[in-house]
């Protein structure tokens, strides 16, 4: 059931968005296709941004979207997930919120929105705890731990290089971003606290957009504002090893199924076990007939599919891919606070007792279309 695997947003008739609401929304983030922001009712209002696959039918990519997470991610990441509802948006009131940002968005960040598209997606708050008013909110972008095609010169090496590394030291070099952070996935999906604890420490260091960090629903720690004192103090940590401590705990306390947030990530990551250029293959296979894979993966959802059961079949591969994709590109969110009575979910240091919840966010559906450059890339990586 839908419901059960998501935190929607009930709104009620008399909920409704006006351009007058432009005041009450605040920058929260951003990421390649959306722009966030929240109000002091615990709500989040994600907008849609202006990208490479512009589409014209807003509607249907909305209802495409929710019924993707409903079908292929909501199983994989059960309560954990925070979605929300499709709401329609009065005139203005994007373009409203947008003139308000001004100055207010990460460098990094440069893709406008689309103010022309009359819908967006309300959800809860991720960074709100229950009651609690005083909430530190932390958000990792843990990408992919996977690893490049084995080296065919080289029997002995396993693997050549970490993909994200790769990844990170290109865009640097072409200037698309300010340094070179000594964080890898591989780290951070380890399995040994140790090694989590590094990777958590390198993105205090070095965070660019894979860590950022918010006070009561206000971003105090980016890669504009790298200043930990923001982290300390009374209602903070203690110090910079504290914060790693606290945030490593979490990160592998088991939660389902003897599984940390990691594993379940680490799994629907690892989803597909085909590789890129088999799945090329497929792609090729579908452009050859005729058929757009966008279009047919939409039809599988509304389950009106007409593909006979061997196209099906590679559909079904390709679903996973997307899949796979996803999960290397989503957000883990997590709010905390301390506490000396915890309700619910807590973990202990020396001298203090934090509760804390885990959301994971951003997992829009992403276009097939962008196979063959994910093939590119994966080739240049290699390089």
């Amino acid at each position: 059931e839908y419901k059960s695997y998501l935190r929607m947003v009930q709104c009620k008739p008399s909920v409704k968005l006006t351009t007058l609401d432009a005041d009450c929304w605040s920058y929260r983030g951003e990421g390649r296709t959306g722009l966030v922001v929240t109000n002091n009712n615990g709500l989040a209002l994600k907008l849609r941004k202006l990208y490479s696959d512009k589409q014209t039918d807003y509607l249907a990519y909305y209802i495409t979207n929710s019924q993707y997470v409903k079908i292929c991610i909501a199983p994989l990441f059960g309560s954990l997930l925070c979605y929300g509802q499709i709401v329609e948006l009065p005139r203005g009131l994007a373009a409203s919120i947008v003139t308000r940002l001004t100055n207010r968005r990460s460098s990094l960040k440069e893709t406008p929105v689309d103010i022309n598209c009359p819908y967006g997606l309300l959800m809860p708050d991720a960074c709100t705890l229950g009651k609690i008013k005083d909430t530190i909110t932390v958000e990792i972008k843990p990408k992919a731990y996977l690893r490049t095609a084995p080296d065919e010169n080289n029997a002995t090496a396993k693997y050549r290089c970490c993909r994200f590394c790769s990844r990170v030291e290109g865009r640097y070099r072409a200037g698309r971003v300010p340094a070179i952070t000594r964080y890898c996935p591989r780290d951070l999906f380890s399995h040994r606290p140790n090694r989590v604890s590094y990777a958590l420490a390198c993105l205090l260091d070095e965070p660019l957009s894979y860590l950022t960090v918010h006070r009561n629903g206000k971003r105090i720690f980016d890669e504009d504002n790298k200043d930990l004192s923001v982290l300390l103090g009374p209602n903070g940590f203690q110090d910079k090893a504290e914060f790693v401590s606290v945030i490593t705990q979490i990160l592998m306390t088991k939660i389902c199924k003897n599984k940390s947030v990691l594993g379940i990530i680490e799994n629907a990551q690892v989803y597909n076990t085909l590789t890129l250029t088999e799945l090329y293959r497929i792609y090729q296979v579908f452009g050859d007939a005729n058929l757009d894979l966008d279009a047919e993966i939409a039809s599988w959802l509304n389950g009106t599919s007409t593909l006979n059961t061997a196209m099906s079949q590679l559909l079904q591969d390709i679903i996973k891919f997307s899949i796979s994709v996803i999960a290397q590109d989503l957000s883990v969110m997590i709010s905390l606070a301390p506490v000396t009575h915890p309700s619910f979910n807590a973990v202990k240091t020396q001298t203090r007792t934090y509760c804390y919840k885990i959301s994971i966010v951003d997992v829009d559906y992403k276009s097939i279309k962008k196979l063959p450059v994910y093939l590119k890339q994966e080739a240049s990586s290699e390089d």
